[in-house]
């Protein structure tokens, strides 16, 4: 896949990294670089990289003023209407590099967004065009005042003015306009912090009050388990199930880091408290390099390994607070090296294997996740002292949410998740995360990610916020049973009223669910078609078994388990009933013990959800006739 910056002088000419700009003057000595502390230099380094690639994709000498300034988005083709979100980001890479190229971008980027985006009202709409959705407003302030407060300093006097003059127009369409009932969760809770920032910004007692109410009313937004809800429609709606809206993606990149910057500023006890509890629960969901299990979120059509598309990180939550827990600091590490590991020629891709199957970055995951580590290396106090053990390290059995569904796996190397969570935010079309007692997580301590859910129906929900698929190869990867009738598709995945039991202890957990094949819109076929899959991990591995009943004369439903293997990881079928992926570490181990693989129609299949290719292993049913997949592995 070419590098977009090396595409030809046509090219160089549009974007920002021209012979003209590369030798611009450092900043003066009044205002001039401070040195990044040892401990930080890897968030430093990373955000370097980003605000670099921010430069090579800025437009400029563009014949009128639309389009100069933004960041020309090599995944989506257009320039995303949060772009000035980087303002903060590039005013800290100032700061760090003494170098003025940093502070033109800003500037540049901020005034792309009050010539396209910005409105009368003192709202930001989302995009210049398809979303004018203002709520994000909220985040747009809060960059706008965290670059003031912390590198205000770089501009000059007549930019500082006009900035803070559009900062107080934002303020004044804040206060009208954001309740607790504003968009989701995230909003209100986000909200919390920016009018804590505007207090400061402005001297306004005002807003210091409207902060503190919104982060005491967000405390009631909280599970017994200490997880965020609220994610989803309405915020404080039950399922059949009694199942609340949670998403890990927004949870730990975007309310719970604006609760701790609120709590570190304030030094408010029950908000702090409150987060600290939070903070320990979703780092359950950290897997052991650096990912975030969302395979079950309600918003999970955003996740991607490393995190959420445009939120911003999970940094300023956990390394921020990492003096009350020193693991917070290592679920901050491991997942900046995850998010390093998915970047290439400057930009953060949306998952490890998007290169590979050629897909180009959107630009917003990097301007978006540029704020957080601004942010850590701003604020970050103490250092971390050696590697600690998070929680998914250890084998511990079961962990159960009975909130969301969800249960947790960790036997022996393994480490699973099983859902049979009935909260839709796609509802009434269906579609979104994987239920119906899916496995919707294997992952290997040593081989890494075998096995992860997809959305159940790949859709934009947002659009201008998710790419779009580019070949027939994008297919769901949760392991399932699927029946295909004419154009209709039944999956085991759709089931929201399914049935799951689970048991075990350290040594071997038992799952079983029991369901009806149905559409995403929850349709089923003419005569009802009902499953049984079991598992059971232990130390050796993974049993599945999968069993139909109700199927008419001739009708095949069939066992699909797309095994993650990169197109450049060597994969063998020994035999008709086995199948093998090579790694540097090992091999994974796939064996049926009654039923031939059916033949592989392509040797990978690919997921925007979240960025993985894989070999979709199918497994042929008839009625009453169970089939059995083990799958292992060799270290």
């Amino acid at each position: 896949m070419p590098d977009e910056l090396t595409t030809g002088p046509s090219r160089r000419g549009m974007l920002g990294l021209s012979a003209a700009t590369v030798l611009a003057p450092s900043l003066s000595e009044a205002s001039g670089r401070s040195a990044v502390r040892a401990d930080l230099q890897p968030y430093a380094s990373l955000l370097k990289t980003w605000c670099d690639g921010l430069l090579g994709r800025q437009v400029a000498g563009l014949v009128g003023q639309g389009a100069n300034g933004g960041f020309l988005c090599p995944g989506c083709g257009m320039i995303h209407g949060r772009s000035a979100d980087a303002v903060y980001p590039l005013l800290r890479m100032a700061r760090s590099s003494g170098d003025a190229r940093y502070v033109q971008a800003a500037k540049a980027v901020q005034d792309w967004s009050e010539r396209n985006v910005s409105r009368a009202d003192g709202g930001w709409v989302n995009d210049v065009f398809l979303n004018d959705w203002k709520g994000t407003t909220v985040f747009r302030a809060t960059a706008l005042a965290e670059a003031l407060i912390h590198h205000g300093d770089l501009l000059d006097a007549r930019t500082r003015q006009a900035w803070r003059a559009r900062l107080a127009a934002a303020y004044d369409f804040l206060v009208g306009y954001m309740t607790m009932d504003t968009g989701n969760i995230n909003y209100p809770v986000s909200s919390a912090y920016a009018f804590l920032l505007g207090a400061e910004v402005f001297e306004r007692p005002d807003y210091e009050t409207r902060a503190r109410e919104f982060a005491h009313a967000c405390l009631d937004y909280f599970t017994p388990n200490g997880l965020v809800f609220g994610e989803g429609h309405p915020q404080r709606g039950r399922t059949p199930k009694g199942r609340s809206p949670v998403d890990l993606g927004y949870n730990v990149e975007e309310s719970l880091p604006a609760l701790a910057m609120y709590a570190l500023r304030t030094g408010d006890k029950a908000v702090l408290d409150q987060t600290l509890v939070a903070l320990r629960a979703h780092m359950e969901f950290m897997l052991p390099d650096g990912g975030w299990d969302n395979s079950w979120g309600t918003r999970n059509f955003k996740w991607t390994w490393w995190g959420s598309r445009t939120s911003d990180g999970c940094h300023p939550a956990y390394r921020l607070l990492a003096e009350h827990d020193p693991r917070f600091a290592e679920v901050s590490t491991r997942n900046l090296a995850q998010m390093a590991a998915c970047t290439h020629d400057g930009l953060l891709h949306g998952g490890p294997h998007y290169r590979e199957q050629g897909y180009r970055p959107c630009i917003h995951h990097t301007f978006a996740h540029a704020k957080a580590l601004a942010a850590v290396i701003d604020l970050a106090k103490s250092a971390p002292v050696a590697r600690e053990t998070l929680p998914r390290d250890t084998p511990y059995g079961l962990k159960p949410f009975p909130e969301i569904g969800t249960h947790l796996a960790s036997v022996g190397p393994w480490r699973a998740t099983f859902t049979d969570y009935d909260f839709d935010y796609m509802a009434p079309a269906g579609g979104g995360h994987a239920s119906g007692g899916a496995l919707s997580l294997l992952y290997h301590q040593t081989l890494g990610p075998v096995l992860a859910a997809s959305m159940t129906r790949y859709k934009a929900v947002e659009i201008t916020n998710q790419q779009a698929p580019i070949d027939a190869t994008h297919q769901p990867l949760t392991p399932r049973i699927e029946l295909v009738q004419g154009k209709d598709v039944f999956t085991s995945l759709a089931d929201l009223a399914a049935d799951m039991t689970v048991e075990g202890d350290a040594q071997r957990v038992r799952v079983i669910a029991r369901g009806r094949l149905l559409t995403p819109e929850g349709r089923g076929p003419d005569t009802a078609v009902t499953y049984t899959l079991g598992y059971e991990l232990t130390p050796s591995g993974l049993v599945l078994t999968a069993t139909v009943l109700g199927l008419g004369p001739g009708q095949v439903a069939r066992l699909i388990a797309p095994i993650i293997a990169r197109r450049n990881e060597a994969t063998a079928q020994p035999d008709a009933r086995s199948f093998l992926v090579s790694r540097a570490a090992g091999r994974i181990v796939v064996r049926s013990a009654e039923h031939d693989f059916e033949p592989l129609v392509v040797p990978r299949i690919f997921n925007l959800v979240p960025g993985f290719q894989a070999a979709p292993l199918t497994i042929a049913l008839t009625g009453g006739h169970a089939a059995r997949l083990e799958v292992s592995a060799q270290t």
